[in-house]
């Protein structure tokens, strides 16, 4: 993948000033609205984190009351802390109060709010490309920006938190075998979108229902021999149209977006499998690629990596 050839971060910093605490967390952050209690004695904070652009696992430790604003960014956040106390949107419809150890995700797509008291806290952050690709090969559909589940169930935090301790190993050592973690972030990715039902946000679906139509009549169908017409036809619109509507709010055309939900379905069914039950060519026949070479072709430039080598990932552990 095209992270495996960014160093690894391996960073900590911590001291004892406020002033300098507020320029780095709002640095961590993008933000310019993070506060901290400035009455608080002996204020120390601390913060580290290790990974390697897709995947990076997090701890800070701060020693006073602090609040603000998170902008939205193309980044999401997974974290869970120490202590009782921390809100998430306080001033907000519907507040989040975290709960200790249970993992929540922050909110994406949109400024967030938040006030927590002196705490540990621990975070893993995923680049948006990353994660929205690791969704988008689940459902079968293009990457897009996510929405989450508020809470997700026992069950599935269970699943999640087990995933984390597994693979923590791994992602925190800086000398960890690439391969291997990059497998492991595929992993946590992977129990991060079942665990919080991660799908497109609602803003990710323009240009009405002609288009969502569109879309759905290609993912039901994406196996099959399509052509522009077939899919105008099933619409009930021109190919001219078609095509503009595409254009205009995907900045795509019908046929790459149907090539696209090929390619990622491909690969999540390579991801499921080892080489000894399935092999790349019967994938991609299956799902709807006849020509094997100019398959190959776009799964690289797609994924950065040849299908023979996503195949092989299940092996890595």
């Amino acid at each position: 993948m095209p992270s495996d050839s960014l160093p690894i971060l391996n960073f900590e910093q911590h001291g004892h000033s406020i002033d300098e605490a507020v320029d780095f967390y709002e640095h961590v952050y993008d933000s310019n609205d993070i506060h901290f209690d400035r009455s608080a004695t002996n204020f120390g904070y601390r913060y580290r984190a290790v990974g390697d652009g897709a995947v990076t696992l997090g701890s800070t430790t701060v020693d006073a009351r602090r609040w603000g604003t998170i902008p939205s960014g193309r980044q999401y956040f997974l974290a869970w802390t120490s202590t009782p106390g921390v809100i998430l949107d306080p001033d907000g419809a519907e507040p989040t109060t975290m709960i200790p150890g249970i993992p929540v995700m922050y909110p994406a797509g949109r400024p967030f709010t938040f006030d927590a008291p002196p705490t540990t806290q621990n975070l893993v952050r995923f680049e948006g490309d990353f994660l929205e690709a690791v969704a988008a090969a689940r459902i079968g559909r293009p990457p897009a920006p996510l929405r989450f589940r508020r809470a997700a169930s026992p069950e599935r935090i269970e699943q999640l938190r087990q995933a984390i301790a597994t693979h923590a190993p791994v992602l925190l050592d800086p000398a960890s075998d690439r391969a291997v973690r990059t497998r492991a972030n595929l992993l946590v990715a992977e129990a991060v979108v079942e665990a919080y039902d991660a799908r497109p946000a609602p803003s990710a679906l323009a240009g009405g229902k002609t288009l969502r139509a569109a879309q759905e009549f290609i993912a039901a169908h994406a196996a099959e021999p399509l052509t522009i017409i077939e899919i105008a036809a099933a619409v009930d619109v021109g190919t001219r149209t078609l095509q503009a509507s595409f254009q205009r709010h995907l900045h795509t055309s019908p046929l790459v977006f149907l090539r696209e939900t090929r390619l990622h379905r491909v690969r999540a069914q390579l991801l499921m499998h080892s080489p000894l039950s399935t092999s790349v060519a019967s994938q991609a026949l299956a799902h709807g690629f006849r020509h094997l070479g100019r398959f190959s072709a776009y799964y690289s430039d797609q994924f950065g990596e040849a299908p023979s080598e996503t195949l092989r990932r299940r092996r890595l552990l």
